[in-house]
């Protein structure tokens, strides 16, 4: 019997199977050793993370060290860094797809600019490749900024606004640049042993302190420019630079300033610019910058940006060897801009004319009742600083009598009521004379006028129990003492303490004791009556605030009952020496306020209020003699040179 056929052996699907086998583990052996790296997606995200610091300790770079990518983030950002408050933010915002071992992520770049400038934007590109130890990013030139070549850097230049001015109501500039001279010791052409003499010697020439600067120059480095003296160009005659120039190392720079029109120009109205010192910057919690201009007082302080205007900023790349700078973004400066005022430059003139040869501290204040427009500040001698007439605080003597008489009015009294008016008068145990001045003849009974008009002192503050001090204050108030200070200027409004009683209630009534004022609030006092209402001053043109709300405004009958009495110290009273002044009627008050100086003097503040027209003209110096004696003359003066 034949034996049966062999069956051949089927390979076939063993085959298969060994290459299913073999793909599945390719397959996983790809997977695992692409799990072992990533996608380069968490490397992109930590490249983002470090640039703003430029820490790339954690960060995989290709054929870079992380402290060489370090030092090329200084060498490319650290000059804009040192101009910034902060670093950038840097935001993956697409990690890229990942093809062939490469992947390109795309960034977002925000800078915050200093100036207000707002924010630079923009994006930038890099690209990661996968190598034998895994996904490492190219750390290009263009990562920080596009388009930048390998051997610029960023930088933040300051674009400098030009100034605006301060003008008048005509727009005369009062305030702006002006070219000076800045004179000094330029330290390093000096040695050591010269410098307390040359030091000693310019101060000498230049008329300021020898001390103060002497001491200056040997507080400054060893190679640094110590400013004695800054002089305006048309000012440089008055001194003897010829001879300065001799003193070893001396040095003069040009440069343009802020400065008044003039020298000693409405002090205390106008206010001041420099440049910020490293104080103001280190106190400032960044709002100061250096190169900044440092507003003090006055209306250049309340208009300073407005005056200053707003710098610009130019993101820059610099290429060391180029000529210039390329641009990446600019934000032009803000140039500054006209700040009117109220002030009139002929009056503020004629007033600072008036008081130049006063041997104490004096002051005018010329006001526009209408409006409350502040038309003359003046302040004499010629270089005081101390702005008396605008924060002086003073007892206004007799000229506060125009409030006392309100007050009176407002009981009941009337123009015609007949009041004692005894040599001397006694209030719990105090006396009180009236001035040495007054004629003996009037002593006895006179009408409230006549009291106005001859300030019979004794009169008015034997009605103390007529007019409680709650009630006197009210009538200051009415008059506009005490409200806030106008807008750009700092100003002491006047102080009446309705809590006075005794022998201070009773001094208040004739302007002394415990009463408060400065000749701007006396100015306003007088322009309230002329007005008819309660006058809020202002020195900036476009300042548009309303005067105060009073609890008990004038009325129509008392603001006629207070010229006509103010009116009688012109005609028959203690200023009769303005009787004859062409125009309208001119309506006033003299003042003297006893006073005692530092050695235990007695001495005497001289005051002047008078309104004519549209026009009210306070004149006050601090040691002078009777109002009519010493302020009269001077209140005169200002209005006939109207």
């Amino acid at each position: 019997m034949d034996s049966a056929p062999a069956r051949p052996r089927r390979r076939g699907p063993l085959l298969i199977a060994l290459v299913a086998v073999v793909i599945v583990a390719l397959v996983v052996g790809v997977l695992l050793w692409r799990d072992r790296f990533g996608d380069g997606a968490d490397e992109a995200q930590a490249l983002a993370d470090a640039l703003p610091e430029g820490d790339f300790a954690e960060v995989a770079l290709e054929d870079l060290s992380a402290s060489a990518a370090a030092e090329e983030h200084e060498r490319v950002l650290g000059p804009l860094l040192e101009e910034v408050d902060a670093p950038p933010q840097v935001e993956l915002v697409d990690a890229g797809d990942a093809e062939n071992g490469t992947r390109t992520a795309t960034l977002q770049w925000t800078w915050t600019l200093p100036q207000d400038a707002g924010t630079w934007e923009y994006t930038t590109e890099v690209v990661l490749r996968r190598g034998e130890d895994g996904w490492a990013a190219q750390l290009a030139p263009t990562v920080f900024a596009p388009d930048l070549s390998a051997r610029e850097h960023l930088d933040l230049k300051r674009l400098d606004p030009e100034m605006g001015t301060v003008t008048d109501r005509d727009g005369a500039v009062l305030y702006g640049l002006h070219d000076v001279q800045v004179i000094g010791l330029d330290k390093a052409q000096l040695e050591e042993s010269e410098l307390d003499d040359s030091a000693r010697a310019l101060a000498g020439q230049l008329g300021i302190d020898e001390d103060n600067y002497a001491s200056a120059v040997a507080g400054n480095g060893p190679e640094a420019f110590v400013p004695a003296l800054t002089i305006r160009v048309e000012d440089l005659g008055d001194y003897p630079l010829a001879t300065a120039e001799e003193v070893p190392g001396y040095r003069a720079l040009e440069k343009s300033q802020p400065l008044a029109v003039e020298r000693d120009y409405a002090p205390g109205v106008l206010g001041s610019l420099r440049e910020a010192m490293k104080e103001d910057v280190d106190g400032s919690d960044g709002e100061i910058l250096a190169g900044d201009l440092v507003a003090t007082g006055g209306v250049v302080a309340a208009e300073h940006d407005a005056l200053v205007g707003t710098a610009g900023v130019n993101v820059v790349a610099v290429d060391p060897d180029a000529e210039a700078a390329r641009s990446l973004h600019k934000v032009e400066a803000s140039d500054g801009t006209e700040v009117r005022t109220t002030l009139d430059d002929d009056l503020q003139r004629l007033a600072t004319e008036s008081i130049a040869e006063q041997d104490a501290p004096a002051a005018v204040i010329a006001l526009k009742p209408s409006t409350g427009d502040v038309l003359a500040s003046a302040l004499g001698p010629t270089g005081q600083s101390y702005p008396i007439g605008l924060v002086g605080q003073y007892a206004p003597g007799s000229t506060f009598k125009a409030v006392t008489a309100l007050s009176l009015l407002r009981e009941g009294v009337t123009p015609d009521t007949e009041l004692q008016c005894p040599k001397t008068a006694t209030v719990e145990g105090r006396s009180f004379k009236n001035a040495d001045s007054m004629d003996p003849g009037l002593f006895g009974t006179m009408p409230l006028r006549d009291v106005i008009a001859h300030s019979c002192n004794t009169a008015l503050l034997l009605q103390y129990d007529t007019v409680d001090q709650p009630a006197l204050a009210d009538a200051a108030t009415t008059l506009g003492i005490g409200q806030d200070a106008p807008t750009g200027l700092e100003a002491f409004m006047g102080s009446v303490d309705p809590e006075d009683t005794g022998t201070e209630h009773a001094a208040a009534m004739m302007g002394q004791g415990r009463v408060l004022t400065s000749p701007l609030s006396m100015a306003v006092v007088l322009a309230s009556v002329q007005q008819g209402s309660t006058v809020h001053p202002r020195i900036l043109a476009d300042d548009e605030t309303a005067a105060p709300e009073v609890p008990n405004p004038l009325t129509a009958d008392e603001t006629a009952q207070m010229q006509e009495m103010l009116r009688g110290v012109v005609t028959y009273g203690s200023l009769d020496e303005f009787a004859d002044l062409p125009g309208e009627p001119v309506i006033g008050k003299t003042g003297t306020a006893e006073w005692t100086n530092e050695d235990g003097e007695l001495k005497l503040h001289s005051w002047v209020i008078v309104a004519q027209g549209d026009l009210v003209v306070v004149a006050f110096v601090e040691d002078g003699s009777y109002g009519s004696t010493t302020a009269g003359p001077i209140a005169r003066e200002v209005l006939e040179g109207q």
